[in-house]
């Protein structure tokens, strides 16, 4: 009976997963499909599963709409607030974690309620900011905006990694010889090479999708891909078939990436456990 009940137990677990993978995949698959239709087969108003394949939306897309250029724009604007964010993270985390400084509860949970507040709520204070300072419509804006938006959450991961490792690890490392400085680069960082890895895909995952600010700080020079999806929807019809070639190519990115660090990244959020 229990062998039969745990069975069963097994077999629905499996359905369930298999029901969820269908929920989050099938709308993907559709917008790659659509992607491979031409105007008229993709604006059917019933779904058509046999039609003539055709790539001309994706050169369309990559060569007449410029649509390249705003991918580069999201890959610049993405990789460099990653990297300011991580780097800011462990300069916050490190310290906190590893010397149990006065208040560390208070100024986490302070960092926390930076990324809880709605992002509409600051925009236009934000917008007149980077007005004032001539910042709109650059890289600089976004970056930094982005920066500190990703903060926080770098913030509260790596310290979580940090806290994991022992301290008897980096005492050892001085003994040997090693600095404070030394002993952190060769020592401890390689430890949470994982929690980094982590912590910085998550925020270049967050920067690439992001829409409302770089909707309203961007402009010509420096619009980014998600913002570029705005151009398919005119006030005349959708380009279906153009917009979910551009938004395909948006996905395949992060997919990579994802894809090539993956064994890191799970290792890294299953060590991270923040803990009290």
């Amino acid at each position: 009976m229990n062998a039969s009940k745990n069975k069963s137990i097994v077999t629905l677990q499996y359905v369930i997963v298999l029901v969820a993978m269908i929920c989050f995949i099938f709308p993907i698959f559709w917008m790659f499909v659509t992607s491979l239709k031409n105007q008229t087969d993709a604006f059917s108003t019933i779904p058509k599963w046999s039609f003539a394949v055709t790539w001309e939306n994706y050169s369309t897309v990559l060569f007449d709409r410029g649509f390249l250029t705003y991918l580069m724009n999201s890959f610049i604007v993405s990789a460099v607030s990653t990297v300011f964010a991580v780097i800011l993270g462990i300069g916050i985390a490190y310290p906190f974690a590893r010397y149990g400084l006065k208040g560390t509860e208070n100024v986490l949970t302070w960092i926390l309620t930076l990324r809880i507040i709605p992002p509409i709520v600051t925009i236009l204070p934000i917008y007149l900011l980077f007005s004032k300072l001539g910042l709109l419509d650059s890289y600089t804006a976004l970056i930094l905006m982005y920066t500190f938006m990703n903060l926080p959450l770098t913030t509260w991961l790596l310290y979580g990694f940090f806290k994991d490792v022992p301290g008897e690890i980096e005492e050892s490392a001085l003994v040997d010889g090693n600095n404070r400085f030394s002993a952190f680069f060769r020592v401890i960082l390689p430890i949470v090479g994982p929690g980094l890895v982590s912590a910085g895909l998550l925020s270049f995952i967050f920067a690439w999708n992001e829409f409302l600010f770089a909707n309203i700080l961007s402009g010509p020079n420096v619009r980014t891909a998600p913002v570029g999806l705005n151009e398919y929807a005119t006030p005349v019809s959708v380009l279906w078939g153009q917009i979910a070639a551009a938004g395909t190519m948006i996905i395949i990115p992060i997919a990579i990436i994802t894809l090539i660090l993956q064994r890191k990244m799970v290792r890294g959020l299953t060590m991270g456990a923040v803990k009290g």
